[in-house]
């Protein structure tokens, strides 16, 4: 059961979280928009009101990011912002006055760091990837009318699919070429049409003038030329796919894998089994390990504050954001160096600021005096 103490402070951490959610999602959406106002406006005829609904719809969708981004900044802020109050009005004295441990203060705060937790994970495993279509659009292009080419996309069976033109509005694609290999990586056939339309019902697409050539290798001498009596041309109305349009238009974003599940990761890594596996790894322990890094974060900041002394709440936070910042800047070296060339696994390099900043926040809370 919540005491006074625990409906106190959790008060005010909710308070302080919404105001700082509020203020650096605010900010970012400001500095987004005042860098790219004009990739809204860059299309000709359009009202000052279809271009407020074009601003409303991407950013509306993009909060979903923003947040998954900024949340344990967030939690951090808004746990040193409570403690460094109750730490400014003297209100921890008066609570070691009265026989509380300091560990008693601290409780609350994590256990309602670990929810807030809970909502970055619910935002990054369902929501995000639910409308990753719409966050992966381009400030210039809400509607989806641009078309680009696909270029040697893996499919299932060990296929690669190009095209010349995708347009993701319309689902389908121009010019299409999807090469078919073995377990050797040797051609087996190769499928062209002019057009595929995406049948989401049945997961194939329906192909438009659609041929197909098989390629048999002479079976005494597997590495004997192709020659014109082994190619035989069939008409083909449909190809089964595992790579959908929506996973075509996802890949034209910078970053196209944060805007999934680890349970689509997964899929991928297996897909590009041949290529990127480690980047895949540390994907995937990238995902894991924010929690973790959170949670750590907080533990650092709030040691600097749960103290008995009379220091400056000034020089309490400096202190604070010192160590965190470092917190922060090695896990960042750590997540985007690759340090597969002298011998360290991906799945290592991804928890090495767990297990390194792991005893340190322990250590620190060990040492409060209560």
């Amino acid at each position: 059961m919540l005491k006074t103490l625990d409906r106190y402070i959790l008060r005010a951490l909710f308070t302080n979280y919404v105001i700082a959610m509020a203020v650096m999602i605010g900010l970012y959406i400001v500095l987004d928009l005042f860098v790219n106002l004009d990739e809204f406006t860059n299309v000709t005829g359009d009202s000052p009101a279809q271009t407020m609904v074009k601003i409303i719809d991407y950013y509306g969708h993009n909060l979903l990011v923003y947040f998954a981004q900024l949340a344990g900044a967030i939690l951090l802020m808004a746990a040193c912002f409570t403690l460094g109050r109750l730490h400014r009005t003297n209100e921890l004295t008066a609570i070691l006055a009265s026989g509380t441990s300091l560990y008693r203060v601290a409780a609350p705060v994590l256990i309602a760091a670990l929810g807030l937790n809970a909502l970055w994970v619910i935002d990054q495993e369902l929501l995000i990837p639910r409308f990753a279509d719409k966050l992966a659009r381009g400030h210039g292009d809400i509607e989806g009318r641009h078309s680009f080419a696909v270029w040697f996309q893996p499919d299932r069976d060990n296929a690669l699919v190009s095209a010349n033109q995708f347009h993701p509005q319309a689902h389908e694609m121009r010019g299409v070429i999807i090469m078919k290999r073995d377990a050797d990586n040797r051609m087996t056939e190769v499928i062209r049409a002019d057009r595929a339309d995406w049948d989401p019902e049945r997961r194939v697409w329906h192909l438009d003038n659609g041929s197909r050539m098989r390629f048999a290798a002479s079976e005494a001498d597997p590495t004997a030329p192709v020659t014109e009596a082994d190619l035989g041309a069939e008409p083909i109305r449909e190809y089964a796919s595992d790579l959908q349009p929506r996973e075509l238009a996802l890949q034209q974003a910078s970053l196209w894998t944060s805007f999934m599940s680890l349970r689509e990761i997964e899929r991928l890594r297996l897909r590009f089994a041949e290529s990127g596996t480690s980047e895949f790894i540390k994907l995937k322990h990238r995902r894991l390990t924010v929690v973790f890094v959170n949670i750590i974060m907080i533990c650092i900041g709030m040691s600097f504050f749960l103290n008995r002394e009379r220091a400056s709440v000034v020089v309490v936070g400096g202190r604070c954001m010192a160590a965190c910042a470092l917190c922060f800047v090695i896990t960042f070296f750590f997540q985007q160096t690759n340090l597969d060339l002298i011998g360290v696994p991906p799945a290592l390099a991804i928890w090495l600021p767990v297990l390194i900043f792991g005893p340190v926040a322990v250590v620190l809370m060990d040492g409060i005096k209560t």
